[in-house]
């Protein structure tokens, strides 16, 4: 890849980064939030939920528009859309102002993952489309990584308030960076220009049965992450009955985890591709690393049961790594069923519409376990959605409706 396309890569992870650093803001000060407002566990799911349905409804133009603007504009719009509002989310002052602020917010965030599949399609070869779209991805959690900490520090010396306006200033301040440096044509080159949204190929690739198949997978992924996301502060919080400092500091280690299971994900997903055929790789990518978060899932409740907390912490931290390396395969085999390049954006982001629906339905599942029951039996239902997740990458998604699909997009994939 050229010089250029390696900026472009690190400014998409820069991007997700800030992206999800005004998501964790919230969860970091919901005791806080609580208390200033005098609202329930159940309220508080009901706020992750608006942000979250709107967030994932909002994938299915947010793909259409990436594919319309490109990426230079795209984010520009998205970025700036987002961070506005995230500076705007404390002057909010009643339950329905919270449900209007973070919805307009989660909106202006939807299109994130259809930008970096864009980018990762333009950018790398099948070859190396893992390593592209997993590394800028895993600003997924470098975000956490570093927000969790800072938005504990800012918390405590400067009040929650300014958790969500110190990271929503960051994101205004990517602007003239991205524009300056990214293009859209022609870096993508000639091919690409030519193109356009290849509505009957889509509809294929939706309704076969690989596309079945990874929807399912997409919808279960989205329960799984969007527990971790919303949930490890006050899982520790509430759990063990240590500071919010504390809470955010174990979260922010457990993002760490994740981080590396990110970074690790693409150059392993590239090497199983170079010695697998396809789709041997992909199940290979997605299958293993998920049954051994799933080890960890559940012997994490048995040492939140004990009182362990640094157990507790590390457990949930590389069930997070291990989910994370499975991103290079389900994630990016999104990308390789897509018709056309031209088309990745609006493909990608009804499969992350999708997942980010059961995100959002997971704020409410897993705040009502965690209410009637405890955390981590809430954490533990997980569990379900991680075996439905490996027993549709391998017995659903099928090597018939695949090559067909892969053959289609084949002349779209450049060598790089």
């Amino acid at each position: 890849m050229t010089q250029r396309r390696y900026a472009v890569l690190g400014l998409m992870f820069l991007a997700i980064s800030v992206n999800y650093m005004d998501r964790v803001n919230f969860s970091v000060s919901m005791p806080a939030i609580r208390q200033a407002f005098g609202f329930s566990l159940q309220e508080i799911s009901q706020i992750l939920f608006v942000w979250g349905i709107i967030y994932a409804l909002f994938n299915f133009p947010g793909g259409w528009l990436v594919d319309r603007l490109g990426l230079r504009y795209g984010l520009v719009l998205t970025l700036g859309w987002w961070s506005l509002f995230t500076i705007l989310t404390p002057f909010a002052r009643t339950l329905a102002g919270w449900f209007a602020v973070r919805g307009t917010m989660g909106a202006g965030e939807a299109p994130i993952w259809s930008l970096n599949a864009k980018s990762a399609a333009s950018l790398a070869g099948p070859g190396r489309r893992s390593m592209f779209f997993t590394w800028a991805g895993s600003g997924q959690y470098m975000g956490p990584f570093i927000g969790n900490a800072l938005a504990g520090v800012i918390l405590v010396k400067c009040g929650w308030q300014w958790t969500f306006i110190a990271f929503g200033i960051a994101g205004l301040a990517l602007l003239p960076v991205w524009f300056f440096i990214v293009r859209d044509r022609p870096m993508f080159g000639s091919r690409e220009a030519s193109e356009s949204t290849d509505w009957p190929g889509i509809r294929n690739t939706v309704f076969s049965r690989t596309g079945l198949g990874m929807l399912l997978v997409c919808i279960t992924f989205g329960y799984i992450l969007w527990t971790f996301v919303n949930w490890v502060p006050s899982y520790m919080f509430y759990t063990f009955h240590i500071s919010v400092l504390k809470s955010a500091l174990w979260a922010s280690a457990g993002a760490g985890f994740g981080l590396v299971g990110f970074i690790l994900s693409g150059p392993i997903n590239d090497w199983l591709v170079a010695r697998f055929d396809r789709l041997t790789a992909r199940r290979i990518g997605a299958a293993i690393p998920m049954l051994c978060a799933a080890l960890c899932i559940l012997a994490s409740v048995a040492t939140a049961g004990a009182g362990f907390i640094a157990a507790t912490a590390v457990l949930i931290g590389l069930a997070q790594m291990l989910m994370n390396m499975t991103v290079g395969a389900w994630a990016v085999n999104v990308i390789d069923i897509s018709p056309n390049k031209a088309s990745t954006g609006f493909v990608y982001g009804v499969y992350n519409g999708a997942l980010n629906i059961m995100g959002a339905c997971s704020a409410l599942i897993v705040g009502a376990l965690a209410a009637r029951f405890n955390f981590p039996v809430a954490f533990g239902s997980e569990l379900f959605f991680m075996l439905v997740f490996v027993a549709a990458m391998l017995f659903i998604v099928d090597r018939a409706s695949y090559t067909r699909l892969i053959a289609r997009s084949a002349p779209a994939d450049s060598p790089a």
